[in-house]
């Protein structure tokens, strides 16, 4: 009799609580919590990708409403102006397709093509990306790549994208004139590439947003400022080989990336 008692009243109590609207007060705080943070990186990501539009798109705007009212304008005036057209326009599509390529890396969408490849050919093929810009700016691209061919299993067209983004930024940020020292190894377990530039160097304070998505750092002397864009995919595609990179930098005498990628036996 007493335990029939007792159960009744734990059921009693039990639907109490059911229809007590509090019960469901802290799970209703969870679920607003989760959609608020949502909903903070959303905005924030948006914020993020408008700054990045709204200067070119404003160049773009600009110089095109002076080709449109000025039409006593000079020829070499409207030569350049359209070259400035041309060149926001590419810029504003190499964002939006390292926009989507990154979103897909770090979404797991991209599969790793994997074959046995010579690391001394990988490199040089990156660097003959980057050669043109490095002659117009009279900077000098030293290889040093040991003798006898190092065969690695990896994606050659991945670690030529690594390669070909971390020499573009080196070449961009160094002075005319300068030096970039590109150097392979293999070691028992490893395949190290390093990268050295005589740039103006990194910030210290700055080092360790640089592989964020939108991690905007400045390189002391420099012109222009980096989204990071770039260097985040350098991170997921090297993230990916189960490798690692990492920056080591020294305000006014340059940088130095390294890549490490395990070799795969």
């Amino acid at each position: 009799m007493i335990n029939k008692e007792r159960a009744h009243l734990t059921n009693k109590k039990r639907k109490s609580l059911e229809m007590n609207p509090m019960t469901n007060s802290f799970d209703k705080t969870y679920d607003d919590s989760a959609v608020f943070g949502v909903q903070r990186l959303k905005s924030k990501i948006v914020k993020q990708i408008s700054h990045e539009f709204r200067t070119p798109l404003t160049s773009i705007i600009g110089f095109a409403e002076i080709l449109e009212d000025d039409i006593q304008i000079a020829e070499i005036q409207r030569i350049e102006y359209a070259s400035y057209i041309r060149n926001e326009g590419l810029r504003l599509t190499k964002l939006i397709d390292d926009l989507i390529e990154l979103d897909s890396l770090e979404q797991g969408q991209v599969d790793l093509q994997l074959k046995d490849s010579e690391v001394q050919q990988t490199i040089r093929y990156a660097v003959t990306h980057i050669a043109e810009l490095a002659y117009s700016k009279f900077i000098n691209i030293s290889l040093d790549l040991p003798e006898r061919p190092v065969i690695v299993k990896f994606d050659p067209e991945k670690i030529v994208q690594v390669l070909y983004q971390l020499l573009h930024n080196a070449v961009r940020f160094t002075k005319p004139g300068g030096l970039v020292i590109l150097k392979g190894e293999a070691t028992d377990k490893h395949v190290v590439i390093s990268l050295h530039d005589t740039g103006p160097g990194i910030p210290a304070r700055d080092i360790p947003s640089l592989f964020k998505r939108f991690g905007k750092h400045y390189r002391q002397g420099a012109e222009t400022h980096c989204t990071g864009v770039g260097l985040a995919i350098v991170k997921n595609i090297v993230d990916q080989h189960n490798g690692d990179i990492t920056v080591q930098s020294i305000v006014g005498e340059g940088s130095t990336f390294i890549v490490r990628i395990p070799i795969l036996s």
